[in-house]
Parts: C-alpha cells; structure tokens; sequence
C-alpha cells in the first residue's frame, strides 16, 4: 500500500502497542515518547485512547502503562482461528509427554520467527522464550528449519533484508548470539544444505549457549512452509541415542501435520539440494 494512504494515528497506536508488548515492565508516557521518537501530545492521545478501550491499563500510583486484557483476547481469537495453531496444539503436547523437553510452533514474519505456542515439558529447567516473541532465524531450530525449505535467493533476502547487495555478493556477516553461531554465508549454506540432506534442523547451543533444539518445517498442499515444530532441551542432557530419539519424532510429527494441510510428499525437504559438497 502507498504510504501516503496510511494513517499516522493508527501507525503509532501499533508502534505503542507493540512497544508495550516488548517491555519487562510497565513504562512511562515520557519513555514511549522518547524510545519511539513520538511527541508528547500525540502519545498522551493515543495512550488514553487505548486505555479507554482497554487495550492499555494504567498504574494510577506510578502513572505508567502496559498491555490490558483487551489485547490478549485479540491475540487469543487469533490463535483460536489460525489452523496452524489448532492442528500443532495436540502435537506439541504429545512430543512433550514423549520426550520430557519443551516444544515450540512458529511462523516467520518479516526475516523473523514469532512463537506461536509452547508445551513445558517435565523437565526443571524452563525456557525464557513465550508466545509471541520474536527472534533471529539464522541462529534457532524452527527459523534453519522454515529457511532450509526456501531457495537461495529467497532465504538470503528473509535473513539479511538487503535484496539490494545480495545479487553482488555473498560476503555478509550475521550477529553472533553465541561462540556456536553460524555467522558467514558459506557456514549458513552448509548448514542449510545439511537440514535438507538430514530432513530436520539442529540449533546446537546457536542461540542459546545453554541449549539444543531440533526442528522440523510443517508443509502445505503445494509444498510451501507454513511454519515450524520443535523440541528444545538443555544441552547436557543430549546423547547420541536421544538426537536419534528426537530426530525421528520431530521428522515424523512434522510430516504427519503436513498431511493434514494436504501435503502429499513423502519427506520434508523434496526440492533439489542447494547443490554444494558438504564432505560426504
């Protein structure tokens, strides 16, 4: 849409919003302000718009602001509508009961992963990932898995967002979360290309210096991903004999989900290899 057909009133009230929904804590008017580069006036107007509609409550003692209830049952009818989220819920929480670990769904939006729904396993760790957070796809199980599914020039343009450099060089450099990450094109494409080979994805201590994931995308009718399942544990726990244990469950969850959207292949990743020696 051309930008001069967007409302500004509206652009900030989600810029808030979603500002709100990214703080540990509630905040000041004068912070919002100044974190979103927004006058005064306006953010005054805006917020108590937004608490008269119950999408923002206000601490009358502190005078500062954070979500309502308002805005979870929007995201919750959300949920409750997204067929990705209603056919994963049972899946996540058998997996979880068969391997003790916690289990995540997620989408990508814009060069990201947004978490859509978790299951806690047994275990007493717990992760700090929750519904609706954000994070890279380069470094987690779930984004290698979805990016794993793409063609070349589509996964270099969802992770660096730069479609401009991209068709005269290669020699980008991805922020390291950890000692593990894989921060180059070539360490990115070979892991990629070994996803495809293996048929699931392996975030080993990438984003997380603490913790393992595998991941598995979930396919539809015509083959394109919708999102991506995976089992998360603490990475002192991994052996050989329960990578394999997971391996096969994520791989055999994943595609049984892919049927359900129509899919009708027989693995998860049927196109052709990105066709580079990866030593085997």
């Amino acid at each position: 849409m051309e930008k001069e057909k967007l409302n500004k009133a509206v652009l900030r009230s989600i810029d808030i919003l979603d500002y709100l929904s990214h703080s540990k804590k509630p905040v000041t008017l004068s912070a919002i302000s100044k974190d979103l580069g927004i006058p005064k006036s306006s953010v005054f107007d805006i917020i108590h718009t937004l608490v008269h509609k119950e999408m923002v409550q206000m601490d009358e003692d502190t005078k500062c602001f954070s979500l309502d209830v308002h805005c979870f049952e929007i995201g919750s009818t959300y949920l409750s509508r997204t067929d990705i989220h209603t056919q994963a819920r049972p899946v996540l929480k058998q997996l979880s009961l068969q391997t003790g670990e916690t289990t995540f769904l997620a989408v990508e939006n814009n060069g990201m992963i947004v978490y859509l729904d978790k299951e806690e396993g047994s275990s007493p760790t717990r992760t700090t990932c929750v519904i609706g957070d954000r994070n890279d796809m380069y470094s987690t199980g779930l984004g290698k898995a979805i990016l794993a599914t793409l063609p070349i020039e589509k996964w270099r343009y969802v992770i660096v967002l730069k479609p401009a450099t991209l068709a005269v060089s290669n020699s980008f450099s991805l922020t390291a979360k950890t000692s593990n990450t894989k921060t180059t094109f070539d360490e990115l494409m070979e892991d990629l290309e070994q996803i495809r080979q293996r048929g699931y994805s392996i975030d080993n201590r990438e984003d997380n210096e603490a913790v393992f994931c595998v991941g598995a995308p979930i396919l539809n009718q015509s083959g394109d991903c919708m999102g991506a399942i995976s089992i998360s544990a603490i990475y002192t726990s991994i052996t050989d004999e329960r990578l394999s244990f997971f391996s096969q469950l994520i791989t055999s969850s994943a595609l049984g989900l892919s049927h359900k959207f129509g899919y009708s292949g027989v693995c998860l990743y049927p196109t052709p290899s990105y066709g580079i020696n990866i030593g085997r």
